[in-house]
């Protein structure tokens, strides 16, 4: 969760030998976008294709908690969801990191 701080970003660059002014960084927002499906079936497809959220299933069968997961992920997608009707429209904001090559 740390990769969205941008300090934290750059002590892992640094760490790998990248100065500092070699690593730029962008606040972008991805839109989590459909007018057919909801926030519901939105969770199903992150549960079937999305690494982070099939190893968070996997976790959460192994102690019993899936239905508690599932009822999680559902509930925090209905409240981000900004979309009309039965559709879904979720912003997501991320960090674009680029590293300038060296030369």
């Amino acid at each position: 969760m740390t990769w969205g701080v941008e300090a934290h970003i750059r002590e892992r660059f640094e760490a790998a030998g990248v100065p500092a002014e070699k690593v730029s960084m962008e606040k972008d927002t991805f839109r989590f976008e459909s007018a057919e499906k909801s926030p519901a079936e939105f969770i199903e497809i992150f549960r079937q294709f999305y690494g982070p959220t099939m190893n968070a299933f996997d976790a959460a069968e192994k102690t019993g908690r899936v239905d508690e997961l599932h009822a999680q992920l559902v509930d925090l997608a209905g409240a981000q969801n900004q979309g009309e009707g039965n559709g879904f429209l979720i912003p997501a904001t991320f960090v674009r990191v680029t590293v300038a090559m060296q030369g």
